[in-house]
């Protein structure tokens, strides 16, 4: 049965958002560089048209043909999901309601007008590096976001890309989960302080319908939800809606995160997930599960044992369909989506030649939990290393900010002097010792035009090493600009 939100809350969404509709839109769409104005809105305008190409829209596609519960009105519940919302809205594309949930503050929406003409560059320069990041891989990694931290905080994230994907936004407004745990209630907290805006429901419109996006931030671990009647109840209300998971570090699969997992499994009436979602082995138990696309083993960062019975279901079936776009993490195992719809009865399934369980002593209680402890203790190790990469901050040509603009415009000369062809788009990723770490090119560039460019970056390099007050912001600098 599908959920539907509660009309009160929907009215006051829509009331709040009646009167700022105009200047809320408008930021959305310079946070989403739709003016067009800045190099760096250019090239987010070149990568989501491919993001268009080679994602969105057969991701689209895909969701038509495959999701039982696309119909028009319905709630989708993201757990683990970061400020991803392009991914939930192509597999739903006429929900009514968008569920998120990441452990990441929201953050209010941004007041851009407050801000100095070279900080507001820099400011929207940043964001639209991380939105260009996640165009290209459709992978969001929160590092391109947090890169210098002027853009920090999921919400102007979400309004850009709800701005990208086509839709109107009415109203930003913070929000808490109700102390009886039944649903989202305004937020009481003044508008000044930065804890009022930890979870936000942004309220949109496109094609005549009115959409929410809540935005919910949780540490959805056993040990948080545990202390939390109001928050588990809401968690367990939202896991019976169809449910996503994406790129969630295999977090579903430990012992530290029964709760959510339980109430997904007990409750959900789908679920579609690639291979960081919950373990194969019980899914299978509870759903019929479709398997799309290809899986041979995790990605690297987090060991080889996770999901092999997953592993073992995609070898085993010789019929699995490929998938047309890329989806989680990027890794020479492939792209994979499992389709779970609950089987008929919709309890565990009994296991052939398998004993029932034994009620575990209370020693062997203490050894799992310690275990589980360690095996968190791990992932987070893992988690800091892959968050310990270069620290990358994006800028355009039109910065003023010091110390980056006299930088950036060392930069070009340098590329004017090496014949790089006037008016071509380039981003060039520095490193601290000036060396070049990548080009990328304007989306379209001819093989004839793109070896011109990168020839003429390589003339130019080494460029010059970046500045002490640079260095102790960024590891990576990525300049975008026109050459001229």
């Amino acid at each position: 049965m599908r959920r539907r939100w509660s009309a009160p809350i929907v009215a006051a969404a829509l009331a709040a958002g009646a009167a700022c509709a105009a200047p809320i839109d408008e930021t959305a769409r310079e946070l989403a560089g739709l003016d067009g104005g800045t190099a760096s809105a250019r090239a987010l305008d070149a990568a989501w048209s491919d993001y268009e190409r080679r994602i969105g829209s057969p991701m689209r596609d895909w969701g038509e043909r495959n999701l039982p519960d696309a119909g028009a009105g319905l709630a989708v519940f993201y757990p683990f999901s970061g400020p991803d919302f392009p991914t939930v809205a192509q597999l739903y594309p006429r929900a009514g309601r968008y569920v998120l949930v990441a452990i990441q503050p929201a953050g209010p929406p941004p007041d851009l007008d407050a801000r100095s003409p070279s900080s507001r560059s820099a400011y929207l320069a940043t964001l639209a590096g991380g939105l260009t990041a996640f165009a290209r891989s459709g992978f969001f990694r929160t590092l391109d976001l947090d890169a210098g931290r002027p853009a920090a905080g999921a919400t102007p994230a979400l309004m850009a890309l709800a701005a990208r994907l086509g839709y109107d936004v009415h109203a930003v407004e913070p929000v808490r989960i109700a102390p009886d745990g039944n649903d989202l209630e305004p937020h009481p907290g003044g508008r000044a302080a930065p804890a009022t805006w930890a979870s936000v429901r942004i309220t949109l419109a496109r094609d005549a319908r009115r959409v929410l996006l809540d935005y919910v931030q949780l540490d959805l671990s056993d040990a948080r939800l545990a202390r939390d009647p109001a928050a588990r109840a809401w968690i367990e209300r939202q896991a019976a809606n169809p449910t996503v998971f994406k790129a969630a570090s295999h977090l579903p699969q430990k012992g530290g995160f029964s709760i959510v997992r339980d109430a997904v499994l007990a409750r959900a009436p789908s679920v579609v997930q690639d291979e960081t979602g919950i373990d194969y082995a019980e899914l299978a138990q509870r759903f019929d599960v479709a398997l799309h696309g290809r899986f041979v083993r995790p990605h690297p960062l987090f060991g080889a044992d996770a999901q092999r019975s997953l592993a073992a279901a995609y070898r085993e079936r010789a019929d699995v369909p490929p998938l047309a776009f890329r989806i989680g993490y990027e890794k020479d195992a492939g792209s994979n989506l499992q389709v779970a719809t609950r089987a008929e009865g919709g309890g565990p399934r009994a296991q052939p030649g398998r004993a029932a369980a034994a009620v575990p002593t209370a020693d062997a209680a203490a050894a799992r939990e310690r275990e589980m402890r360690r095996l968190e203790a791990d992932l987070a190790q893992r988690l800091a290393r892959y968050e310990g990469r270069p620290r990358k901050v994006f800028v355009s040509a039109s910065t003023t900010e010091e110390p980056f603009a006299a930088y950036v415009q060392a930069v070009r000369a340098r590329l004017a002097k090496a014949a790089a062809p006037r008016g071509a788009l380039v981003s060039v990723a520095i490193a601290a010792d000036g060396s070049v770490r990548q080009v990328d090119l304007e989306h379209g560039a001819g093989a004839g035009a793109a070896r011109q460019i990168r020839g003429a970056v390589a003339a130019a390099g080494p460029f010059p090493p970046l500045p002490e007050t640079i260095r102790a912001r960024v590891d990576v600098l990525v300049v975008t600009l026109t050459v001229s």
